[in-house]
């Protein structure tokens, strides 16, 4: 028997029905009546109760689905880089950078500092000033993700350094996959388990992420689109990936490669994605860097550096949902920010060139193209 979720008018229902058939005493069940009032009373706790269940079913069948599948959420993705370590004077000797060096942003008035660590052993060398060094935030997620020039500050100085920086910022945090993320990547696998169609090989490629030898998530694919049919290369498929941050590394494009393609484990065939005899050529995809200019109107009594954080985190979380191809709608970025404490009003103005040329208009992606935030933002007073 399936289940049923009642409405209070229902079970309203139900229970004069019932009282009816047990007792003539109580003959006034009209809306307003005392008799009805109390069964009312009752059914709106019950409607409640109906409601949980429902909704707790519908949870627990799609987790149970979900573990049956063996389809867990994608975790959240660790912030990583690098830093360049420096001296004053060139290096009288080796000097040893280890593996597990801890790193910090700088505390402002708003946000605690950010640790990191180095992932590798370095070496700066005789003569040497400086020396480029790969890291990792040691907090998985977007709340690791920094600008540039804000990694400044050793916890523990190595030998022979003076002096720590980023050049560029660290963007590439995720956090753990959502339900609703977690429900369509589930409905793409569904579609393909036909395998060698080109919605087969799309969700073939955002199955590949790349792990540290601690098994730390560092990279993966979050969009992909595939083409057939390219001019003049008839019998092959272009797979454009989007690593969520900038230009895919070689790693993850080999490693998408190879997923799809197939390989041997241990002398068995794990079988990929694409169709036998089709060529899949697997490439990232092209970023469109846009900068932003905000012109701010605040309510009377607050500053800039009271909703700084917050706007950054709207917009940043806005460019996140853009997928390769899609349209930058600047009016739907407005509404996001105005809808936060303390923002009268708001105008934005997007660049392509750096911040040579402002305009208010839609910017819109190409096929194989992904919209980029480029840091920092630009603010403006609208009193100005």
């Amino acid at each position: 028997m399936a289940f049923e979720r009642k409405s209070l008018e229902n079970i309203v229902q139900d229970m004069v029905d019932w009282s009816r058939g047990v007792s003539s005493k109580i003959t006034d069940y009209r809306v307003g009546s005392r008799a009805r009032t109390l069964l009312e009373a009752v059914a709106k706790e019950l409607e409640e109760f109906y409601d949980k269940v429902y909704r707790a079913a519908r949870t627990l069948i799609a987790e149970n689905i979900y573990t049956v599948m063996g389809f867990p959420k994608l975790p959240a993705l660790f912030s990583t880089g690098s830093v360049i370590m420096s001296r004053s004077t060139p290096a009288d000797a080796d000097y040893l950078i280890a593996a597990g060096t801890l790193l910090r942003t700088r505390a402002t008035a708003l946000k605690a500092p950010i640790s990191f660590r180095t992932s590798v052993d370095v070496i700066l060398r005789t003569g040497e000033t400086s020396i480029s060094v790969p890291v990792i935030c040691l907090m998985a997620g977007t709340d690791g993700n920094v600008d540039a020039l804000t990694i400044t500050e050793f916890v523990s100085k190595p030998a022979g350094i003076d002096a720590v920086s980023n050049t560029d910022s660290l963007t590439n945090g995720k956090e753990e996959e959502t339900k609703d993320e977690q429900k369509n990547r589930f409905q793409k696998f569904i579609a393909s388990l036909s395998r060698g169609t080109l919605p087969a090989i799309e969700y073939g490629a955002t199955t590949v992420q790349l792990v540290s030898s601690d098994g730390l998530a560092l990279e993966r694919v979050v969009d992909a689109k595939a083409f057939e049919d390219t001019v003049n290369r008839k019998g092959e498929v272009d797979c454009y990936i989007w690593n969520g941050v900038g230009t895919a590394s070689a790693q993850l494009i080999a490693a998408t490669q190879r997923i799809l393609s197939g390989y041997y484990e241990e002398g068995k065939p794990v079988y990929g994605y694409k169709p036998a005899g089709i060529q899949v050529n697997v490439l990232s995809a092209a970023t469109k860097p846009v900068n932003i200019r905000v012109t701010l109107t605040m309510n009377t009594g607050l500053v800039l550096e009271d909703v700084r954080v917050y706007i950054e985190r709207e917009v940043t979380d806005f460019f996140v949902t853009l997928k390769q191809g899609q349209t930058l709608i600047q009016t739907a970025l407005e509404t996001r920010i105005k809808l936060l404490d303390g923002i009268y009003d708001v105008k934005l103005h997007l660049s392509l060139d750096g911040g040579v040329h402002w305009s208010d208009e839609n910017i819109t992606a190409e096929q194989t193209e992904i919209l980029l935030l480029r840091h920092p933002l630009v603010y403006r007073s609208g009193a100005d």
